[in-house]
């Protein structure tokens, strides 16, 4: 609370009792005030803003909070070591480097890579230049092309494919692979047929005056035969012809026999009719009927052949 000023004697009091104890009264209540005041204080440093003694203490003994004559000391050191390592070691803002010093990048760090212009080549270090890139991305584009146009043909020629198939009396489709073309093709409702030759195999008679017989025959044909035709000769064992041509056989028993000169002749079997996937038969030439005479001994060969289905 604010102290209070005593009041004043005058020269009109002339000592009255009740006069003199205003004054009095007015500094006790000032000093009870004080006092209540300071106890306060005491009580409750914090709450009147004032440090306690214990608080002051540790406030000094806190080196945390001060410059200690030793923790400057340990700056001023720091600072020294920090200005040399500064003037020792660190580039300044403007400098150069040798090569050398520059590392080399990689598939697992960074750094300096040399440009490379192939299109073909392996390097895990080197960087693609852009005419690369430029090349890699035109030949990319001329596959695709090529491949589009490969495609747009490949689509045509199937449908042209399908549509023989199906002009036969066959069945497909453009959307078959080439699998399924392949077995169409196989089942087409026409007569297979193959052909070969024998290689001018050949049998000869054991004496004049004697016909002479040949067994002739193919194996492991992908149908069941139903007629053949072979290119036989008869001639004489010093190889003067007498007949040439075409036999014929059949499972019908439609055979061809063909004839020469004087009845000289080459003729060939019946097919069996419980024969599958090739024929085996035989070819049979005659004596040989010589004119003027002469004693010539016969001999067969044959040729060419073709199977019907």
């Amino acid at each position: 609370m604010p102290i209070k000023q005593p009041r004043r004697f005058v020269t009109t009091d002339q000592g009255h009792a009740d006069v003199l104890n205003v004054p009095i009264d007015t500094l006790y209540e000032n000093d009870q005030a004080l006092a209540e005041q300071i106890e306060n204080i005491k009580n409750d440093p914090a709450g009147n803003d004032i440090a306690s003694k214990a608080a002051l203490d540790s406030h000094i003994s806190d080196t945390n909070l001060h410059v200690t004559t030793a923790k400057q000391a340990t700056w001023n050191a720091a600072e020294g070591n920090a200005k040399k390592y500064t003037e020792q070691y660190a580039a300044p803002k403007a400098h150069t480097h040798p090569a050398s010093d520059l590392p080399s990048a990689s598939t697992q760090a960074r750094g300096i890579v040399q440009i490379n212009t192939s299109v073909s080549s392996t390097s895990t270090d080197q960087a693609a230049a852009p005419i690369a890139v430029k090349t890699a991305y035109d030949r990319a584009n001329e596959a695709y092309s090529r491949a589009d146009q490969a495609f747009t043909q490949a689509v045509d020629l199937k449908n042209k494919i399908s549509g023989a198939i199906n002009g036969k009396g066959g069945s497909a489709n453009a959307s078959m692979t080439g699998d399924q073309f392949a077995a169409a093709i196989t089942n087409l409702p026409g007569k297979r047929w193959a052909r070969g030759t024998f290689n001018g195999q050949n049998a000869q008679a054991s004496s004049w005056g004697q016909s002479v017989a040949m067994n002739v025959a193919v194996n492991n044909l992908a149908f069941v035969v139903s007629r053949v035709f072979v290119w036989v000769k008869l001639t004489e064992s010093d190889g003067f012809s007498q007949v040439e041509g075409f036999v014929t056989s059949s499972r019908e028993g439609t055979n061809q026999t063909i004839r020469g000169w004087r009845s000289n002749s080459v003729g060939i079997d019946t097919l069996p009719p419980t024969l599958t996937n090739g024929f085996n038969l035989t070819v049979t030439g005659s004596r040989i009927d010589a004119y003027a005479g002469g004693s010539p001994v016969s001999k067969v060969w044959a040729y060419e052949w073709w199977a019907f289905e």
